[in-house]
């Protein structure tokens, strides 16, 4: 995934998750822009410092060493956090799962053992409490393996949506920020005569037949592949390596969501894109396959002027 350069276009940059984070604030003066800049960056260090499972004082640590029966107040982040990391591996019948870790460590088929047959729901490894004070995480009292949460496949996500309070406060409503280059959230455009920020997807000359860029508007977009996470990609469901696509990019207006989507799908089959897709008609993927071939799912998805699909010329 690239992103061009404009004029009357700020960019700032920062390293955050292990990755460079940059942010693009057009229609506002540079004074403003880096200001702004840093207020954005605060947000995501602070975001970093609880969702980093290595660091042992984060809140994710903590919930990872969690006793049976044993209860914690969390923040609202990282309740917010878990609770779309729970409901998007129900949807996805497990391909996408925070708890990976621990279910390959302890050497268990998390699609025999937590499944029991795709349409059923999956038992989570902690339980979410919402109270009138505050949240709270307890880890089920039963024998099963420990929590061992990584948030790697959703945190960049979630910290560019948590960024939007932030965009709004400042008043600045056309600004792209990206993760690593992995997922990008985009409001407004860089110009008038935009339709949106130009976003590259399509996996660059080594797919020629393939559409090239993606222009967003108060949506977001992450890309995932056998380029970035390695030709070693595990499914979740069955604890071996399974990689169904080299490469998937998903849109939706959450870039939570389109994070761990992205990665879901390289493993899903078409079948299960294409049912997931149908039941969320605001998702829109595209996939490549081993032979170079693409499939788009939910193209009408751009017709909301919210996305256009540039096509290979």
């Amino acid at each position: 995934m690239n992103t061009p350069s404009f004029s009357g276009v700020h960019r700032f940059s920062a390293e955050f998750m292990t990755t460079p984070f940059e942010v693009l604030f057009s229609g506002i003066d540079s004074k403003y822009a880096k200001e702004a800049s840093e207020a954005v960056f605060e947000e995501i260090g602070h975001l970093e410092k609880l969702l980093n499972r290595h660091d042992p004082t984060s809140e994710i640590s903590r919930i990872n060493r969690l006793e049976p029966g044993e209860e914690m107040r969390i923040g609202w982040e990282i309740f917010s956090c878990l609770d779309i990391s729970f409901r998007l591996s129900r949807q996805t019948a497990g391909a996408f799962d925070i708890n990976t870790p621990s279910l390959l460590k302890y050497g268990r088929n998390p699609f025999s053992r937590m499944w029991k047959g795709r349409r059923r729901e999956a038992v989570p490894p902690v339980e979410l409490i919402r109270k009138a004070d505050g949240f709270s995480a307890v880890r089920p009292d039963r024998e099963s393996s420990p929590p061992d949460l990584d948030l790697g496949g959703i945190g960049k996500g979630f910290a560019l949506d948590s960024l939007r309070p932030i965009l709004a406060d400042w008043e600045i409503p056309d600004a792209l920020i990206h993760g690593g280059t992995s997922t990008a959230l985009a409001m407004g455009r860089p110009d008038p005569e935009q339709a949106g920020w130009p976003v590259g997807v399509g996996g660059g000359e080594a797919y020629p037949s393939v559409p090239k860029r993606v222009h967003l508007r108060n949506r977001a977009l992450s890309g995932s592949g056998l380029e970035v996470k390695g030709a070693h990609i595990t499914d979740p469901r069955t604890g071996k390596s399974a990689c169904r696509h080299t490469a998937a990019w998903v849109s939706h207006p959450s870039a939570a969501e389109s994070d761990a989507l992205s990665t879901a799908f390289i493993v899903m089959s078409d079948r299960e894109i294409d049912e997931l897709c149908r039941k969320r008609p605001e998702i829109w993927a595209l996939t490549i396959g081993s032979g170079g071939t693409y499939r788009l799912y939910n193209p009408d998805a751009l017709k909301e002027n919210t996305m256009s699909l540039e096509e290979t010329k």
